[in-house]
């Protein structure tokens, strides 16, 4: 035998060497133990069993809609991290809770995220947080198996589309709301119409704007069709320039405050025929619109414009009155030079009507207010840069139709 099996005592006689064992229990010939080699894309066998933080893992998939801004999803991911760690079932027993979002992926404005099964009741209790991104605060929604709605995303309305069994319909509450948007929207100037709420025929017979508590959530409910509608941020941009809300006589933002969410975008914005006391109640929208260059509103008493203009760093007009100069090249006249480049540069045009014209003149300015419905001062703006001439003036109102603002229009 060799020494390798067996060795001699001092005191005479064999003694077995001990054998050495896996920790199977299977004995190993040698002087060494051998280790199984790790199966390829596994761990080492000293770093323990296959974590489940791989990527073959039976991770849940969520996603996570509301917000906007596509350079932001790190930061998203961090709030989603930091909130619902503080919710989870280790954090709740005094423990440190490990990374909750495995893995997430990006995709337009939609945010997939993956989380273990575990995890889901902790993300389910953040779902409606406000996240404040680039461009004011964003109202997050968590959607996925074990995450119940905590938001009008399945179109929940209480008394609303009730059918025969007592149960909510929500096929007839999205129609309704799809429906709404189509009739609002006017693509000519872009605008979506959201004014009178309260006596659209429609809505009248849904009972949805009855009473606050049904309002609070119809607008939110519009606001979840709108994205639906516009998925990305640059199709809403291209979309919608103006959105008008006057008549609703509304006593602050609470109905409508998602809109600075959904539309962050806009650069005119009617707010008139509304209860508004003071600016106080406005304060929701503070530094939220940061395109807006055309406000209307009705607030009453003195000195509140000089701190209401500060709020939105490109607002131009608030209620007719300039209040910011314009950009040295502005959008409509690059638009109207590229449009009559034979008519010469087009010089300023007086806001006021001019005082002496024709009677010709006069049947053109009716004539252009009827087909395009624009005010009779923007008329005379149109037919001056046209020289007079009704087709090239025509033109030139096909060209920046697009950037002309809603006070521009007999609404």
């Amino acid at each position: 035998m060799t020494g390798s099996a067996v060795s001699r005592p001092r005191g005479g006689g064999i003694r077995k060497q001990r054998q050495k064992r896996d920790r199977d229990g299977d004995m190993v010939m040698g002087s060494a133990p051998r280790v199984a080699s790790a199966p390829r894309g596994s761990r080492a066998s000293g770093s323990g069993p296959r974590s489940r933080d791989s990527h073959t893992a039976p991770f849940t998939e969520l996603k996570v809609t509301g917000w906007t801004e596509e350079n932001e999803v790190n930061k998203i991911v961090n709030f989603l991290e930091r909130h619902a760690a503080r919710r989870s079932q280790k954090a709740s027993k005094g423990a440190i809770p490990p990374k909750m979002v495995k893995r997430h992926k990006a995709s337009g404005t939609t945010l997939t995220i993956f989380v273990r099964p575990e995890d889901v009741t902790a993300f389910g209790k953040i779902n409606g947080f406000t996240f404040t991104s680039s461009q004011g605060s964003q109202k997050i929604t968590i959607t996925g198996p074990g995450i119940r709605s905590k938001s009008p995303t399945a179109m929940e309305v209480e008394g609303v589309g009730k059918d025969s069994g007592g149960r909510t319909s929500t096929n007839e509450t999205k129609q309704m709301l799809e429906g709404f948007l189509s009739r609002r929207y006017i693509p000519d100037s872009k605008l979506l119409d959201l004014s009178s709420i309260a006596s659209d025929e429609e809505v009248l017979k849904s009972g949805m704007f009855n009473d606050e508590r049904t309002q609070k959530k119809f607008f939110p409910a519009l606001m979840v069709i709108c994205n639906t509608l516009l998925k990305s941020a640059d199709e809403k941009r291209e979309t919608i320039h103006s959105v008008s809300l006057a008549g609703n006589n509304l006593p602050n933002l609470d109905v409508v405050r998602e809109l600075s969410a959904t539309l962050p975008h806009i650069k005119n914005l009617d707010l008139s025929g509304n209860k508004f006391a003071n600016i106080r109640v406005l304060k929701p929208w503070k530094n939220r619109f940061r395109s807006l260059e055309h406000l209307i509103i009705e607030i009453p008493g003195e000195d509140w414009q000089e701190e209401l203009v500060s709020w939105f760093p490109k607002l131009r007009i608030l209620n007719a009155q300039q209040v910011r100069p314009d950009p040295p090249a502005t959008a409509p006249e690059a638009a109207v030079a590229s449009a009559a480049p034979t008519a010469g540069p087009v010089a300023a045009v007086p806001a006021a009507p001019v005082v002496t014209l024709t009677p010709e003149q006069e049947q053109m300015i009716a004539t252009v207010m009827e087909q395009t419905n624009l005010k009779r001062e923007t008329a005379i703006q149109c037919l001056e840069a046209g020289q007079w001439n009704f087709d090239e003036a025509g033109r030139i109102y096909l060209a920046t139709k697009d950037t002309l603002t809603p006070d521009m229009f007999n609404i």
